[in-house]
């Protein structure tokens, strides 16, 4: 299927249509920490399949997005990201349903707050203050971006359960981040505060038994905390998206939507 790309506001926009009229709202997907729009480069057509418009989107400062000044963006914080998430989702001017990642889980549900969505899933999320977990100890030059770690750190955090060819390739297109962005995922939830009489759509958490980014139990109470519907993939890893299995969590999602109208 066709990817169309362009930018919107200084952000970068991949869109993949469905063959004919859409058949159910539009989803958004959003990508997380040290990553970009090419996250979702299989995830786009898949959903299209099945009758959506898909958009993947790069955060300011990520694969294809405006630059931001160096000063704005080390200072910046990841639930920042709601600023592209709204260009984006204004620009397709219907209500989406919205599935994130990471960091992008936390974007996701920020936004949800202030706007209607249709439902939202969300894979690996960053929890926030009231189900938060013990912090990552982690060095941080704020004065400048973070850049990615070595390849074997990125691997076991980021990559795992991907050949190494995939690997490679992934890795070698991961941006860098904003020192603050890291910082507050690193602090396991505590610096994000999150409102949950506020957000809105029902929710899909998703979390893999080999996930030492955003471990299950963390997430088992983000999902209860939220009163989210929540899925336990023994054998999975934070990046539940590139692995070479990830048509199964696809599968699993789309038949968590397809239950209702959304």
């Amino acid at each position: 299927m066709k990817v169309e790309q362009y930018m919107v506001d200084g952000v970068f926009v991949e869109h993949v249509g469905p063959k004919g009229i859409a058949t159910a709202p539009p989803i958004v997907f959003v990508h997380g920490g040290s990553h970009g729009s090419w996250l979702w480069e299989q995830w786009l057509p898949y959903f299209a399949s099945l009758g959506r418009d898909c958009y993947a989107f790069s955060w300011f400062n990520h694969t294809g997005s405006r630059e931001l000044p160096t000063e704005q963006f080390v200072r910046r914080s990841m639930l920042e990201a709601t600023e592209e998430l709204d260009i984006v989702v204004s620009h397709i001017g219907e209500t989406p349903v919205l599935v994130a990642h990471s960091m992008g889980a936390a974007v996701a549900q920020k936004y949800s707050e202030d706007h209607p969505v249709q439902a939202q899933v969300l894979l690996a999320p960053v929890p926030c203050t009231e189900s938060s977990g013990e912090a990552i100890p982690l060095p941080l030059d704020w004065s400048v971006p973070f850049p990615p770690m070595p390849y074997e750190m990125a691997v076991e955090w980021f990559l795992a359960g991907c050949p190494e060819d995939d690997a490679r390739r992934y890795y070698s297109l991961m941006p860098d981040e904003s020192p603050k962005a890291v910082w507050e995922a690193a602090q396991r939830g505590a610096a994000i505060e999150l409102d949950r009489t506020r957000v809105s759509g029902p929710m899909l958490m998703i979390a893999g038994g080999k996930d030492i980014v955003s471990p299950a139990p963390l997430v088992r109470k983000h999902a209860a905390h939220f009163g989210a519907d929540y899925l336990f993939l023994a054998d999975r890893a934070h990046s539940l998206i590139l692995e070479p299995r990830w048509h199964h969590v696809a599968d699993r999602i789309s038949s968590w939507l397809s239950r209702t109208a959304w």
